[in-house]
């Protein structure tokens, strides 16, 4: 049986905190991939310091946690 999208799923990988590259300003999120709740792999999600503050943002105000939210440190929420 194919497996549906609404199957799979990442999540933060436990006991490792994103980092940053303070020259480049990539930003790296290491995150487990499931396939329901079974482990299939893992991969670091690598985004630019601008992609990092818009996803953030994005995600903020879909949560409606817009003004209530600290950015992350080292990230400014920009609108």
């Amino acid at each position: 049986m194919p497996l549906l999208p609404a199957r799979l799923h990442a999540s933060t990988r436990r006991h490792e905190a994103p980092t940053t590259v303070a020259v480049t300003g990539e930003v790296r999120v290491p995150l487990d991939l499931y396939a329901v709740d079974e482990l299939r792999g893992n991969v670091d999600l690598v985004m630019s310091r601008g992609e990092t503050q818009r996803l953030f943002t994005q995600l903020a105000e879909a949560l409606g946690y817009v003004g209530e939210l600290p950015a992350p440190r080292g990230l400014e929420a920009v609108r």
